[in-house]
């Protein structure tokens, strides 16, 4: 794609820490190569800030674009703050990304539900019923995304984020009461 394409290419790597895939070293190899990251999926939600990274001659003109002070001092004093406590929120991935890999497993042995590869913090499944179960646990208050009408593709189609070991046990055993009573 960066061989034919007559502009630029983005690639946006907001799921790093649970992918740890980068384009990044290829950087100079690839005038044409721009990288998108966000300091959301790290655990600054919040914050709203990323970074852009390219060949310098893109970035210059790329500049010339932003507003003056499109960034605050609040978000740069927490991001100055999670730069001090960066090997916590790197643990925290490595424990998502066990969990992820844990509840896709759990999730693709019970009958009746496809999971789906992920390099995110959350999962994408398909069940038969998708509002029933979607609506069945959040009875039970545990709230997952029903995407199953948003394109047909995701027909069916459920999405869960990651969370705690407690909090995915609970969906865990809530989806699979769920997914007997329905069978």
């Amino acid at each position: 794609m960066l061989r034919a394409a007559p502009g630029l290419v983005v690639i946006d790597e907001a799921y790093l820490p649970f992918a740890q895939d980068t384009w990044m070293p290829q950087l100079r190899s690839w005038p044409n190569l721009l990288v998108l990251r966000t300091l959301s999926k790290l655990g600054l939600a919040g914050i709203r800030l990323g970074y852009l990274a390219g060949d310098p001659e893109w970035i210059a003109e790329i500049e010339k674009l932003r507003p003056p002070y499109n960034v605050n001092v609040l978000t740069l004093a927490a991001a100055d703050l999670m730069l001090e406590h960066l090997s916590t929120l790197e643990s925290q991935a490595v424990m998502l990304r066990a969990e992820r890999s844990r509840v896709a497993a759990t999730l693709a042995a019970m009958r009746g539900v496809t999971v789906f590869p992920s390099a995110a913090n959350f999962l994408l499944f398909r069940v038969s019923d998708p509002d029933r179960i979607f609506n069945a646990l959040k009875e039970r208050g545990i709230l997952i995304k029903n995407v199953s009408k948003m394109h047909p593709l995701l027909a069916g189609c459920l999405r869960t984020t990651i969370g705690t070991t407690v909090e995915n046990d609970a969906l865990m055993q809530a989806l699979r009461t769920i997914m007997e009573g329905i069978q």
